[in-house]
């Protein structure tokens, strides 16, 4: 049986913070995970957040390997587009020529 005594609020509130990150555009459970771990609990904590740090910090966890697929995808997390438009060379909406 698993008491909740004691238990610490970031704990009590995963379960809530993981459905609410998962409402991002491209992000499901793993990836939702992923960034609770990284701090973003949040989308709009996602929406301020650098998608290129938030990769290299998840890639130095990982052993310094981690494909890219997951950048685009915070990419695209963080402006609303799907990741495969998020590849690079990569310019955010809104800052095109």
């Amino acid at each position: 049986m698993v008491n909740n005594i004691g238990q610490n609020e970031v704990e009590k509130s995963a379960p809530s913070a993981l459905r609410r990150l998962q409402m991002l555009r491209n992000i499901g459970p793993k990836m939702a995970a992923d960034l609770l771990s990284l701090g973003i609990e949040t989308p709009e904590q996602m929406f301020h957040a650098d998608p290129e740090a938030l990769f290299e910090e998840l890639k130095s966890r990982c052993g310094g390997k981690l494909d890219r697929c997951v950048l685009y995808a915070f990419r695209g997390a963080k402006h609303g587009i799907p990741w495969p438009k998020c590849m690079d060379p990569f310019t955010p909406p809104g800052n095109r020529a």
